[in-house]
């Protein structure tokens, strides 16, 4: 009788371990989907860049994290006007965000009329100015 009882016990307790086991992996597995998607960039989030004096332009979709914006042609976002710098300025999402920044443009960068002198997020349906070039901005985001 003594063995049945302690069989039933090592039994119950190799169960209550592996459920043990099993909480602890679950738990970890969590912890660490939850800092992929904390350290990863989410390219869910992209922006649209369209003229706003010509819409029927083609725009520009951007979905790197960080690109330029300016007359060379290296530029992601080329735009061949003589009052936009080399490189004007520099877009890049942070933490679901998009900012522009301007490099030290000869004409400077204006949002929504303001000149920036330093990082500004982007919005839904604002409007960026470089040199003479009115530009609106889309958020995409898409899941």
């Amino acid at each position: 009788m003594t063995a049945i009882v302690v069989l039933i016990l090592r039994i119950i307790l190799a169960i209550l371990l592996l459920g043990f086991v099993g909480l602890l992996f679950l738990t970890t597995w969590r912890q660490l989907n939850t800092q992929i998607k904390l350290l990863s960039p989410d390219l869910s989030s992209n922006i649209r860049i369209s003229f706003k004096e010509n819409p029927e332009q083609e725009a520009f979709v951007i979905k790197q994290t960080d690109v330029l914006l300016g007359r060379d042609p290296n530029c992601k976002i080329h735009i061949p006007d003589e009052t936009i710098s080399a490189q004007h300025a520099r877009l890049y999402l942070i933490d679901q965000n998009w900012w522009i920044h301007d490099l030290n443009s000869t004409n400077g960068t204006f949002l929504n009329d303001e000149r920036i002198d330093q990082p500004c997020i982007l919005a839904d349906n604002d409007m960026l100015q470089v040199g003479n070039v009115k530009l609106i901005i889309r958020t995409i985001t898409s899941h």
